[in-house]
């Protein structure tokens, strides 16, 4: 589209007078074939992509994938879908066999964010639920829930792990993306916390703020680096004991490196090398115009971005990137990620793209 040409070209401007590289470390990858019972209705569209590998196996397969679809932006479609892969080797797969549907669309409010852990033999998926009669349920405007997987039954845990309650115009949301790790003995979730919608909004006439969204003006200004409407207020961080009962939020972290370009926005984490204690966020550096980067800590709590991205629209080719994950398999990192197919701008693709771990540490080092 021209609009794209337009604005990806006033970006690489940005990029120059910011001194920001406009181009990744990783080739764009390959497309990925996922299989999906209602395709004639989600055109095959997926965001919010979460994969795993289980060394061991689970009902013996090691690939796990969970998504939603989104196709056109259609929040009724946006409900957590598990696939499982049966490549044996490190490879990434590319093709996806539908397993089953993890929650159906609400009577009202919408899913999303969807997540995975494997614990004790166990496949455990967790997902957002937003403005829904769950959420209603438990006095709050969204949460995270979550259900043990097996033999395509699932099973919901009895509460929410995460809550975000009402706030200024719920505009400020500190579960956004959250990923669930084990630490020792215990349980930590880490999330994105944003403002969603500027709070000045709500104080304008309702015709002025019709206005601004109806001619998509921040969007616009956002395209320019004139101003974000979403801001990050960093990656926080939650404490469990058990995935029975909630997890307590305990404080949010900003994010060392992050340049006035970015507003992350939605992320995956996953740990180093077998027997490393560092911890990486694969991050989604904006909700628009996004970058693919990478994320360190050796504590996991503070976090520090590689100023080098693993990829970007002009090294991609492709608009609209969105939320990726990543997982390190044998010596290889795999990272997957969602971007606008070329001929249907309506529809999210799957690609995956991967390089040597120790060549990708000493790109990111250099």
């Amino acid at each position: 589209m021209l609009k794209d040409r337009i604005t990806g070209k006033f970006r690489e401007f940005l990029y120059f007078i910011h001194r920001h590289p406009s181009t990744g470390i990783l080739p764009p990858g390959v497309p990925c074939q996922v299989e999906h019972p209602a395709i004639d209705i989600t055109h095959g569209d997926i965001v919010h992509p979460c994969v795993r590998y289980i060394e061991e196996g689970f009902e013996g397969h090691r690939w796990w994938l969970v998504y939603t679809p989104f196709y056109a932006g259609n929040d009724n479609l946006e409900n957590p879908v598990l696939c499982y892969a049966d490549n044996n080797t490190d490879e990434a797969p590319t093709e996806w066999k539908y397993y089953c549907t993890i929650k159906k669309q609400p009577e009202y409010g919408y899913n999303s964010d969807p997540t995975l852990l494997f614990k004790n033999g166990s496949l455990y998926v967790f997902w957002r639920e937003v403005k829904t009669p769950a959420t209603q349920q438990f006095a709050c405007d969204a949460a995270t829930f979550g259900c043990s997987v097996c033999n395509k039954t699932v099973t919901p845990l009895p509460q929410p792990l995460l809550k975000n309650l009402d706030s200024w115009h719920n505009t400020v949301d500190h579960e956004i993306s959250p990923t669930i790790i084990e630490s020792k003995d215990t349980y930590l979730a880490y999330a994105m916390h944003l403002t969603i919608t500027p709070p000045f909004i709500y104080k304008l006439p309702s015709r002025i703020g019709s206005f601004i969204y109806r001619h998509h003006l921040f969007p616009l200004l956002d395209a320019f680096g004139i101003y974000h409407d979403t801001k990050s207020h960093g990656i926080s961080i939650w404490k469990g004991t058990s995935l029975e009962s909630p997890f307590q939020y305990i404080k949010t972290v900003k994010i060392k490196g992050t340049t006035s370009l970015y507003q992350p926005w939605h992320m995956d984490l996953l740990h180093g090398a077998k027997g490393s204690e560092e911890l990486y966020a694969i991050i989604q550096s904006s909700m628009r115009f996004a970058d693919i980067c990478l994320a360190r800590s050796n504590d996991g709590e503070h976090f520090s971005l590689y100023r080098k991205p693993l990829i970007t629209s002009k090294s991609i080719g492709r608009e609209g990137i969105y939320k990726p994950c990543a997982l390190i398999v044998g010596n290889k990192f795999h990272l997957y990620y969602t971007a606008r197919d070329r001929q249907d701008h309506l529809l999210n693709r799957l690609f995956v793209t991967t390089i040597d771990w120790q060549e990708l540490s000493g790109i990111l080092n250099h």
